[in-house]
């Protein structure tokens, strides 16, 4: 859910399009910049019409600060309700994410990872060579690979790199769920994203800038299900 409509309008029209297409979709991702212009009371409505629809609400805030700062926005996070939140694994383990991570799990709350994301200048980050115990390495393989010792509850990879979803699928066993954001505006496929290993798919302006979010979301799933 990004949303760029005047902030008076963001909650009415941001719970128009999860009643209208509820039946089609498990979760609803909310970004940061759509957060900021409501108020606590706000965000807390927003997500209560999204529980009342038995849906999970994420937080995508991409974290990536150290522990005692993650702690305190988590302890924000979940008190508005939210299920789950995406952080970033650059940070590191220690006085890093390992406070959070095991904070969330005491609260039975879920943590993504995100390993690569969908824009064409994410190979300038994510994309880089790093070398580590004197061996070259792509650094989303790194983490993937705290994804894996970790225990991140889900990956996030670009729908607009199907080989790397398939590629980051095989290095899991599939024991991660991968989450793939970019289907449609941004040029990721359903069928290839699927194909290649994506267990959930995240499709955002695609939904909330058409006309009809229900028909959109209702295709989008039909289409979905004839590639498992």
């Amino acid at each position: 859910m990004d949303l760029t409509c005047p902030p008076t309008q963001i909650l009415k029209k941001s719970i128009s399009i999860i009643k209208s297409t509820s039946d089609n979709i498990c979760a609803v991702k909310i970004n940061h910049h759509l957060l900021l212009p409501l108020s606590l009371r706000e965000i807390k409505k927003l997500i209560s019409v999204i529980h009342s629809r038995n849906l999970l609400a994420i937080a995508d805030l991409k974290l990536n600060d150290i522990s005692a700062t993650n702690l305190v926005a988590i302890k924000h996070l979940w008190n508005m309700g939210f299920d789950a939140v995406i952080v970033n694994p650059f940070v590191g383990y220690s006085e890093g994410l390992e406070p959070l991570l095991t904070k969330s799990k005491s609260k039975n709350k879920g943590v993504l990872f995100l390993v690569y994301m969908s824009h064409k200048g994410a190979k300038d980050g994510y994309g880089l060579d790093i070398f580590k115990q004197g061996k070259k390495k792509k650094l989303y393989l790194e983490f993937v690979e705290r994804a894996k010792r970790w225990r991140a509850d889900g990956i996030i990879v670009g729908a607009t790199r199907p080989t790397l979803i398939k590629e980051i699928s095989n290095l899991t066993n599939s024991l991660i769920d991968i989450y793939t954001p970019g289907i449609g505006t941004q040029g990721g496929d359903v069928s290839k994203s699927i194909k290649s290993g994506a267990d959930y798919l995240i499709v955002g302006r695609s939904i909330i800038n058409s006309k009809n979010p229900k028909l959109v979301t209702s295709r989008i799933r039909a289409n979905s299900w004839l590639d498992c």
